[in-house]
């Protein structure tokens, strides 16, 4: 029986606490649910740049080992050079018929033909917006137009998770529509529950979330995250009847020069005992906030996906998305959809939760259903779909 391999070796890395990590760790759980499959899939760890690596028939459990601290963290740039000396190493010593790299970044060098390999493109962002992502390390827009192509077209075929990459695929790098499948992503609906437990109180508590009405932000910040733009609707919405005391929670890493810019904006507005900065937060303390928020605020200029969004409907957390990109896509009716640049209209759509509960149900009714649709089954039978095509 042929065999693939995913590639679990970024769950080493820094990567392995960030949305490509929560791919990985995801696809592969999801993989091995349904094992035993036709063609056999494991897992490939690669531990050394000689091409040194250990094959994992228990997928999932593997997976759930390296993500939740089975190994110490390595830099992304060491796992990135890693990979490009020793996977392609690994994968022909394994003999495997397919390779799946969930992480599209660091290349493998010389692949050759001797396995097929499979990529998938998260987003090109830093492609589409190249006076906010790319300097002179990338080579500036054309060095990283090489650094894309080479990276997509050298792979025999990709998946894009949402419909909005893989049309950056096409319109951007020419790549053509027999080469990509859209696979959206999934998560673990069991996890991510809208079922509060018992200790969502006191978790809460120990975040701050219990002393009044919040809004929830989940992710990074940085320019296409449209962080000023959250607080500058907030703002405006807590001049409103019924609003006044909404604060907003921001769960996530930012970094020095963002947490600065939100700060600075909250004061310069008026609003900084309402946003409340919470750093990096564990699932389960994320789940409570999900299930305690008013709704999720998520007015993303650009994501390829956007897993806080699912995240939130599985939660019955009602969603604000920006109308564009992969979050439309992904809301499908079942968010307030606005646009990302329109202050105006976000505060309008954070008045509307606040004050209309029944909104609010009929949101967390149709996110929960929107939810159920991407669910971690479906993206891993979706994705050994495309295995058993290509082979």
């Amino acid at each position: 029986m042929a065999t693939v391999a995913l590639d679990i070796s970024v769950l080493h890395a820094t990567s392995r606490v960030r949305g490509i990590g929560r791919y990985v760790y995801d696809l592969a759980r999801g993989l091995h649910a349904l094992a035993p499959s036709t063609p056999r899939v494991v897992g490939l760890e690669l531990t050394a740049f000689t091409g040194k690596a250990t094959l994992h028939p228990q997928l999932g459990p593997a997976a759930e080992r390296l993500r939740n601290g089975g190994t110490p963290m390595i830099s992304h740039a060491r796992w990135a050079y890693r990979q490009r000396f020793g996977l392609a190493r690994a994968a022909r010593r394994a003999q495997l018929a397919l390779l799946h790299t969930g992480h599209p970044e660091a290349t493998p060098l010389a692949w050759g033909r001797h396995v097929r390999r499979v990529t998938t493109c998260h987003d090109l962002i830093p492609f589409r917006y190249p006076q906010f992502y790319i300097g002179w390390r990338d080579g500036f827009a054309a060095g990283r137009k090489r650094i894309d192509a080479r990276r997509y077209r050298r792979a025999d075929h990709i998946i894009a998770v949402s419909r909005a990459s893989a049309d950056d695929l096409m319109r951007l790098l020419d790549i053509a529509a027999a080469h990509i499948s859209v696979v959206l992503n999934g998560v673990d609906v069991s996890s991510w529950s809208a079922i509060p437990t018992p200790d969502d109180a006191a978790l809460r508590a120990r975040l701050g979330a219990d002393e009044g009405p919040y809004l929830l932000y989940v992710g990074a910040a940085d320019w296409r995250k449209n962080s000023v733009a959250m607080v500058a609707a907030l703002a405006r919405a807590r001049r409103r009847p019924g609003c006044r005391d909404v604060q907003l929670l921001w769960a996530g890493s930012m970094g020095k020069a963002w947490t600065a810019e939100v700060t600075q904006a909250a004061h310069a507005l008026g609003v900084s005992q309402a946003v409340k900065l919470l750093g990096y937060v564990d699932d389960a303390s994320l789940g409570a906030l999900y299930r305690g928020a008013l709704g999720q605020l998520f007015v993303s200029r650009a994501e390829g996906f956007g897993y806080p969004v699912v995240e939130a409907m599985a939660c019955g957390c009602p969603v604000i998305a920006a109308d564009r990109s992969s979050t439309y896509e992904i809301a499908q009716g079942a968010a307030l959809t606005v646009p990302p640049e329109d202050h105006p209209a976000i505060a309008d759509a954070i008045v509307r939760l606040a004050r209309d509960a029944a909104l609010r149900d009929e949101l967390r009714r149709a996110g929960l259903t929107r939810a159920n649709e991407l669910s971690l089954e479906r993206m891993a039978s979706e994705t050994l779909a495309v295995y058993q095509q290509l082979l």
